[in-house]
């Protein structure tokens, strides 16, 4: 990110093909799997994290996801991460 334009939109120019382009390297080797298995399932939740954050900051609060939306997407996102043991602090 080079502050030439706004984050929202620089993320959403990655979206979704190039999401991990967007994240920190030091949170993406934070798991307790192999690297083809990390890079598949992170893609995955990454898209998922930044579909609902792409939504909710639309310009206009009309297009914006339904907060009932975001929760149920948040728990669907950290169920999934449950499942996949994907991240050392779940496990706390």
């Amino acid at each position: 990110f080079d502050g030439d334009f706004p984050l929202r939109q620089w993320v959403a120019e990655a979206f979704p093909v190039a999401i991990s382009d967007v994240i920190d390297s030091h949170l993406l080797n934070e798991s307790n799997i192999t690297p083809a298995e990390r890079s598949a399932a992170m893609n995955d939740l990454l898209v998922m994290i930044m579909e609902i954050g792409l939504s909710c900051s639309r310009v206009s609060p009309s297009e914006r996801m339904d907060m009932k939306e975001v929760v149920v997407g948040l728990r669907r996102i950290r169920q999934t991460t449950r499942i996949l043991g994907q991240f050392k602090y779940i496990h706390r």
